[in-house]
């Protein structure tokens, strides 16, 4: 992938892959039962990104002969980074800027957006983002200077491309002066200490119906487990079973909290009625539905199984 920044802010919009996040949390269904402890703090979503890569940026034309800060000439940075793995990646653009301000005041990161790579895919990204994005109204400076940074999921190889040419007297590009290739260290991004609540041990051979004398009688019960997998103790939360999401059986599951580290197994039952076999069943299983629980990782709170009927 390529991220082309040109001083000319020529732009083309890029497309990026959105990942597929779980249904929303709906009213209480079926079964309720009550919680007897609360989390502790105020809860917030808390990235999953593992890796960061800052490169220097500098972009735009330097035309004042008095400037001292910056050489007078055009300036151009580019960044190529490729995804060496066979699954997605997701990565985060953002961009940090030290001139403007400038005056040794500290710049404020400008988020770019989040996207997802493929494995093995290529994407040119030119200005429009950092344009529409982060400056709206035009340029705040006829150069800017500072870092571009992704964050990223998995490990990414990552390298700028830097270009300076010299200007004539009517600033117009004479020759180009200096080109170099810079490869972008990765920095693994320190992991805070929070829970990680996943499921374990969930498959078709833990989903069965029993059905008595006719079809309203028929409770359909699925086991999985819960595992704490962070360094933190879990406060309190609730699970949203749903069973086949054409009827939207739901069950919701309070938990009083989990212990890092620890695991424990659950078994749910709807009340009695529809088969839940029509022909296959489906039950998927939302951990913290309410996102009462400040997570490690966000996106791992969500399985589905399906069984074919017998």
């Amino acid at each position: 992938m390529v991220i082309s920044l040109s001083c000319l802010f020529t732009i083309r919009s890029a497309h990026a892959q959105q990942e597929q996040n779980p249904p929303p949390s709906n009213p209480p269904g079926n079964l309720s039962i009550p919680e007897t402890r609360k989390s502790e703090g105020a809860q917030q979503h808390i990235s999953s990104h593992v890796f960061e890569y800052a490169a220097p940026f500098l972009c735009g034309m330097q035309t004042d002969q008095g400037n001292t800060r910056l050489a007078r000439g055009c300036y151009l940075t580019s960044i190529t980074i490729r995804n060496p793995h066979d699954t997605g990646v997701k990565y985060s653009k953002n961009l940090v800027l030290t001139y403007p301000p400038g005056e040794q005041s500290a710049g404020k990161e400008i988020p770019l957006g989040e996207n997802v790579l493929k494995g093995g895919e290529t994407l040119d990204i030119t200005g429009e983002e950092i344009q529409q994005g982060a400056f709206p109204n035009g340029s705040p400076a006829s150069y800017l200077k500072g870092l571009f940074v992704i964050r990223s999921t998995e490990s990414l190889d990552v390298s700028a491309l830097y270009e300076t040419a010299t200007i004539n007297a009517e600033n117009k590009i004479e020759a180009l002066q200096d080109m170099e290739v810079k490869t972008i260290h990765e920095r693994k991004i320190r992991q805070q200490n929070l829970p990680d609540l996943i499921i374990r041990d969930y498959d078709v051979s833990q989903l069965d119906v029993n059905c008595y004398d006719w079809s309203e009688t028929c409770v359909t019960k699925v086991t999985f487990t819960i595992e704490n997998t962070g360094t933190k103790d879990a406060g309190s939360f609730l699970v949203r079973v749903v069973f086949d999401p054409i009827q939207s059986v739901v069950v919701n599951l309070g938990v009083v909290g989990l212990d890092a580290g620890m695991s424990q197994v659950f078994t749910v039952k709807t009340p009695p009625g529809g088969n839940c076999f029509d022909p296959d069943c489906t039950v998927c299983v939302l951990i913290d539905s309410e996102n009462r629980i400040a997570e490690l990782d966000e996106d791992n709170n969500y399985r589905c199984i399906n069984k074919l009927e017998k």
